[in-house]
């Protein structure tokens, strides 16, 4: 009997001890209060970098001129959910190429390539895509989508107006509404706009998924009070590992994560473009592979090192439960 009880006194240890460090394991995978600013000024470095973030750039119907791209897209959102990362797109919802006459959009949802479009989004948030306006159509003038800035950080210039910008979300807005595309957050072609410009992106959303006006180096993300009646709070996410632009940059973040002391922000973003569908028989990729296959390296280096990749949601959500529970401890009387 006495064994009996000294057995059951061990396993009870053993679930105990089990039980919290699970409980340690689901707290770190965001960021604490101390991660909390209103400012980038005042943004304090994550205590713990084992969150990470993805996002698809420059997503536009261009995609859809080549069914190729369009299964690149759903390729890589399969990848993304066999791997369990939720994922962010940058959708550009009108592409436009002025010296080729080139237009085609999210607006007219009837053109038999942009309703494969549109099914393709749809199906990348059915696997964990969280979808977001990445400017109306990136290009001024006679650019290329994505080729140059849409918005000028000169207030004095037409594209530095409010006016300018507003016209310019309002119908970026509609398209998405037209093909029923839930948008979550706004990211700033080239992250160049005015301060007025800036000010305003705050009055229209919660998440505007790039440095901030103040200081493009930002490396946490930190939630600021906007100027409207209110106050509304608005969430500002960098990306400090930026661009996958090559197998240099690739390689580099996934020394990154190797790297369990660099004290960062682990957020990124790519263009699908860049990636390559995978072959039957293709060899392995490997550190130097010029075609791509970027993310069959950077998520499995992340995971492996006990990073968790999160949504831009569920970043703001976490500041802001943060900042509610900091405001109501200060609010509790002092005892005597």
């Amino acid at each position: 009997m006495e064994n009996m009880k000294r057995t059951m006194k061990a396993v009870l240890v053993a679930v105990m001890i089990l039980a919290v460090m699970i409980l340690a394991a689901l707290t770190s995978i965001m960021p604490s209060a101390k991660a909390v600013s209103r400012s980038p000024d005042m943004a304090k470095p994550l205590p713990s970098i084992r969150i990470a973030l993805v996002r698809l750039e420059d997503v536009s119907p261009w995609y859809a001129l080549n069914p190729k791209r369009l299964e690149l897209l759903r390729y890589i959102a399969d990848y993304l959910a066999s791997r369990h990362v939720p994922f962010q797109v940058a959708m550009i919802p009108i592409y436009l190429d002025p010296a080729t006459g080139v237009r085609i959009g999210i607006d007219t949802p009837d053109d038999p390539h942009v309703k494969e479009f549109i099914a393709t989004i749809h199906y990348m948030i059915s696997k964990g895509g969280e979808i977001g306006l990445h400017g109306y159509t990136h290009q001024m003038g006679e650019g290329v989508t994505g080729d140059s800035i849409e918005f000028s950080n000169d207030q004095h210039a037409i594209e530095g107006t409010v006016a300018y910008m507003t016209a310019r979300v309002d119908a970026a807005l509609a398209a998405a509404k037209t093909a029923d595309i839930p948008i979550t957050f706004w990211e700033t072609p080239h992250y160049t706009a005015s301060p007025e410009q800036y000010a305003y992106l705050e009055s229209r959303f919660s998440i505007v998924y790039e440095p901030g006006p103040i200081n493009h180096r930002t490396r946490e993300p930190f939630v600021h009070s906007s100027s409207r009646p209110g106050g509304a709070k608005v969430c500002f996410v960098p990306t400090p590992l930026g661009m996958v632009d090559g197998p240099q940059e690739a390689q580099s973040i996934v020394l990154f994560a190797d790297d369990s002391h660099r004290q960062i922000l682990a957020s990124l973003f790519f263009h699908p473009f860049r990636e390559r569908l995978p072959l039957e028989d293709a060899a392995p990729p490997s550190a130097r592979d010029e075609t791509g296959a970027y993310l069959e390296r950077i998520i499995p280096a992340f995971q492996s090192h006990g990073f968790a990749f999160v949504s831009v949601t569920q970043v703001r959500d976490q500041l802001l439960a943060e900042i509610q529970s900091h405001h109501a401890k200060a609010a509790q009387p002092t005892l005597p």
